[in-house]
């Protein structure tokens, strides 16, 4: 197997929902890293309007709903020479397996979460088979490793994307694509300002993103929270699973 070690200078970028929390934090971290465009994708563009102030021309907003597939193709149909595709739109949409919005919120969740995923990449997927190294990042959650009942929908959803993320890597193994498979724990983001935990920044799990792409690696655990449980499930899953399942 390949390993692909990505420098990001210079780097053309692509993000889906990147107008607020991990996804601006990827942005920025990305700029600031010497990235030479970032194409930012966010349903209501003017939310992208202080990044732009910011960092000009290297800050291109790219309107992209990740569930409307004509949305898709316009937006693909903008970006030019991509190096790094960072799948970052997301929702969160809580339901139980047997609660009344078990259906709703599981809709909710893949339509999102998985299925825009699966056509964003599709649909850049070309300009990202190139000789030179290029990445695809699949921002995913510690929920995709083991469900979590509180959010059992969405972990159905991520889990659905983990695997997806090792489909993907498995087709493109003697590529130069690399394909990250991102897990945070809870983030101090709007999506997860419900949620009772303590929670890391999307600064810092921006930073080890990045860190985790330039060495190359497949799997990011990138706050304090996923670090401990990306160690306790490559030791043991069932662990995780019963750990995980307290969370009620």
């Amino acid at each position: 197997m390949l390993q692909t070690k990505i420098n990001p200078e210079g780097k053309t970028v692509f993000i889906s929902g990147s107008n607020r929390g991990i996804g601006k934090a990827i942005a920025v971290e990305l700029l600031e890293q010497g990235a030479k465009k970032v194409y930012a994708g966010a349903r209501n563009t003017s939310s992208l309007d202080d990044l732009k102030v910011k960092y000009g021309d290297k800050l291109v907003p790219v309107e992209l709903d990740v569930t409307d597939d004509n949305s898709i193709n316009e937006a693909a149909a903008q970006i030019k020479d991509v190096d790094i595709l960072v799948n970052n739109a997301g929702v969160f949409a809580t339901g139980g397996i047997f609660s009344e919005q078990a259906f709703d919120s599981l809709d909710t969740n893949l339509k999102v979460n998985l299925w825009g995923v699966i056509k964003l990449t599709n649909a850049v997927i070309e300009q990202l088979k190139q000789p030179k190294e290029t990445a695809i990042i699949n921002i995913s959650s510690v929920a995709g490793l083991a469900n979590m009942p509180m959010a059992a929908t969405y972990s159905v959803s991520k889990s659905a994307l983990h695997s997806l993320t090792q489909g993907m890597r498995g087709e493109l193994v003697n590529s130069n694509v690399l394909v990250m498979g991102v897990y945070p724990g809870p983030i101090d983001t709007d999506m997860a300002k419900g949620l009772p935990m303590e929670k890391d920044s999307p600064e810092n799990v921006a930073k080890n993103i990045v860190k985790g792409l330039i060495e190359g690696k497949d799997d990011v655990y990138p706050d304090v929270m996923s670090t401990q449980v990306g160690a306790l499930y490559a030791e043991d899953p069932k662990s995780v699973e019963d750990n995980f399942g307290k969370y009620v």
